[in-house]
């Protein structure tokens, strides 16, 4: 007698059955290993009316009936890993640096909104995330209105501190009092104006958890005699991740307060224990060299703590940060940290400043060597999301004050 073979779309069992029991088309069938449902479906001649058994477990309906077919359960996406990569090149950087650079003198600083654009445009459009760049849109115009409105604030201070220190005094209260919301503002900028596969980036304007992170907390320092330090930080990291969103999902962030404590424990204990031997070494017999030689070994301590510092808490802040099923690694290494630095040091003052460009590439594409994103699938389900456009005062007034506010 002939026989028909059917197999499970979900697990691959197959069973050899004879043709005279064979289903009709669109009757369930349930596998009897994986116990999927999936309706039958074949060119084969269908049973006899009467027979419609299903084969495989008798999960067919009544006689001469078919059952409504039913979908195989889907399939997960398996995880990758999503690395990030840096196309541009040194050479292709100074063509635009030395450019920039001429430019801002010919123009007394005028162009500076302009060699920002292009400089970012020319990093993003060469940073990969999965093969696909990202893209700056940031206007150059609105850059300059933001520049002017910073530089007022800076002339303004920097006269006052001549003329008035009471004057001065209350300007930069008055510049801590607004801090919280230039930096929330600067956000909003910054990441409004950043797009990967032409869907921006965008950050949630909580002014009230600005102010408590970037102000309250930090005016209890002094009464805690800095033991909030990691604290602080932890919030702040938190904030500025936990309200970035790309598109309409949002970041997430996993670190705990203890995380940030354990980094900088060691300090607490090097510091204090470097201090004491400078100082001894000074006293045990005090002349140049023993003056010189701790002074020297106290600013190397200091030096490699704070790159330590640095390095350990953009490691954990990024390997906390997750978008979506997609979970961040940052694994940057104090050592070739040190070698970069101090290399890019010795070619920028060997060649007066003519290998910066070299050094700004060479730094930027070991950082994003060292960065991945691991999950499953891509990134392609998030949706875009509508915001209007913000203006870029906040961010140039604190890029003139020297504050970072990235992450």
């Amino acid at each position: 007698m002939s026989a028909f073979i059917l197999t499970c779309p979900v697990c691959n069992f197959s069973k050899q059955v004879e043709v005279a029991v064979v289903p009709r088309p669109g009757t369930t069938v349930t596998c009897p290993v994986c116990k999927s449902m999936f309706p039958f479906e074949s060119d084969e001649p269908a049973a006899a009316p009467g027979t419609d058994e299903a084969p495989f477990a008798g999960e067919a309906g009544e006689a001469g009936e078919a059952t409504a077919p039913v979908s195989p359960p889907p399939r997960k996406e398996a995880r990758r890993t999503l690395a990030f990569d840096f196309t541009g090149s040194a050479r292709e950087y100074f063509g635009i640096w030395i450019v920039n650079t001429f430019l801002r003198i010919v123009t007394l600083g005028l162009y500076s909104p302009w060699a920002k654009v292009r400089k970012r445009r020319y990093f993003y459009g060469n940073t990969l995330l999965d093969g696909v760049p990202f893209d700056f849109l940031g206007d150059p115009w609105a850059i300059l209105k933001g520049w002017f409105l910073a530089g007022l604030f800076f002339t303004l201070y920097s006269f006052a501190s001549r003329v008035s220190p009471l004057v001065s005094a209350l300007l930069m209260l008055f510049f801590l009092g607004v801090f919280p919301w230039v930096v929330v503002r600067s956000r909003i900028f910054n990441l409004r104006n950043t797009s990967h596969r032409n869907i921006r980036f965008g950050f949630n304007a909580d002014y009230a958890e600005a102010y408590r992170v970037f102000l309250w907390w930090q005016l209890l320092l002094p009464l805690t005699m800095g033991v909030l330090v990691p604290y602080i930080y932890y919030r702040q990291r938190r904030f500025l991740v936990e309200n970035s969103r790309y598109g309409t999902t949002p970041f997430r962030f996993h670190a705990t307060p203890g995380q940030y404590f354990r980094i900088f424990l060691p300090m607490v204990i090097l510091f204090p224990v470097a201090f004491a031997a400078a100082i001894g070494a000074i006293l045990v017999k005090p002349n140049a060299l023993t003056v010189a030689l701790p002074a020297v070994f106290f600013t190397g301590v200091y030096l490699c703590a704070a790159l330590y510092v640095r390095t350990a808490l953009t490691n954990l802040t990024w390997s906390s940060t997750s978008l979506g099923d997609h979970r961040f690694t940052c694994a940057l290494r104090m050592r070739d940290l040190i070698w970069i630095y101090l290399s890019n040091a010795v070619a920028v003052i060997c060649t007066l400043g003519l290998l910066a460009p070299w050094a700004t590439v060479r730094l930027l594409r070991y950082r994003l060597e060292r960065l991945s994103a691991a999950g499953a699938g891509g990134l392609d389900a998030i949706r875009a999301s509508k915001e209007t456009q913000v203006g870029a005062a906040p961010e140039e007034l604190g890029d003139m004050l020297g504050f970072d506010l990235g992450l």
